[in-house]
């Protein structure tokens, strides 16, 4: 939603005035809301609703409280996914304006594909609760989207490669991201689940948003077109979907030996 609206609202202050004095309207506005919020609701920490850790040594992490071997697909998926969100986010206006959309048609255009993540959402939850192929529909959330962008040179229109890039966008947020967690908490050791988030969340956002911001931005350079980098982008994601693919069968198979064996 925040993106969604961002993009209505903050792309036209950018085409008016610029980049820099959109920085400081953002900073500025964010400064005066979050700092009087944490001053009148920041509690005590005496009265935070959580246990302290008991005294004593902890358990040490490692890879197999994490999940073992399958969780490292999972961290490959989720840089994938990182470089696909963040590789769209970072240029869309710009990809958007390049297909021919300017003024408020470039706004909208640019927060179309999150309004479409929005309007996806409760129907694809609704069918994760009820299916519970979380890996399955996971995966499909990174190989739809990845094979969506990888068809962008083959339509010509601004509108279809809009629409093309939508779809992509809403139906791996609505898809992927809601399930990957649920999955994490299911696999992981419940002293690593923690661990395991901050892992996955650090090396697919961080590590992967900045080098999708690079790899979108040489082939612009290199070829004149975002849609290019939005390609690449397609392909990448479509190997984090295989990689959750094979996460289902290495984790069921283990499931089944473990079954086998009456280690369960």
């Amino acid at each position: 939603m925040a993106l969604a609206i961002g993009f209505v609202s903050l792309t036209p202050i950018y085409n008016a005035f610029g980049w820099r004095p959109l920085f400081f309207i953002t900073g500025g506005v964010g400064l005066l809301v979050m700092i009087p919020l944490y001053g009148l609701l920041l509690g005590k920490q005496s009265e935070a609703p959580y246990q302290e850790q008991k005294p004593g040594p902890q358990p040490k992490l490692t890879l197999r409280a994490l999940g073992g071997v399958p969780f490292l697909l999972l961290v490959f998926s989720y840089i994938m996914q990182g470089m696909f969100f963040w590789g769209i986010t970072l240029w869309i206006p710009l990809a958007v304006k390049s297909l021919g959309f300017t003024g408020i048609s470039q706004a909208l255009g640019s927060a179309l594909p999150y309004f479409a993540a929005i309007a996806l959402a409760v129907p694809m939850a609704i069918i994760s609760d009820k299916t519970g192929k979380r890996v399955l529909i996971a995966a499909l959330g990174l190989l739809v989207a990845g094979i969506l962008l990888i068809l962008l040179p083959q339509v010509s229109s601004g509108y279809a490669k809009l629409a093309l890039i939508t779809l992509a966008l809403g139906y791996w947020a609505s898809s992927y991201t809601p399930n990957i967690w649920s999955i994490v908490q299911s696999t992981a050791e419940p002293q690593a689940v923690g661990a395991a988030a901050g892992i996955i969340n650090g090396l697919g956002a961080g590590g992967g948003g900045t080098l999708a911001g690079f790899l979108v931005g040489l082939l612009y350079k290199h070829t004149g077109s975002y849609m290019s980098g939005f390609v690449a982008l397609g392909v990448l994601v479509v190997l984090g979907g295989i990689a959750v693919l094979i996460y289902g069968r290495m984790t069921s198979s283990r499931g089944a030996f473990a079954l086998s064996t009456g280690r369960a």
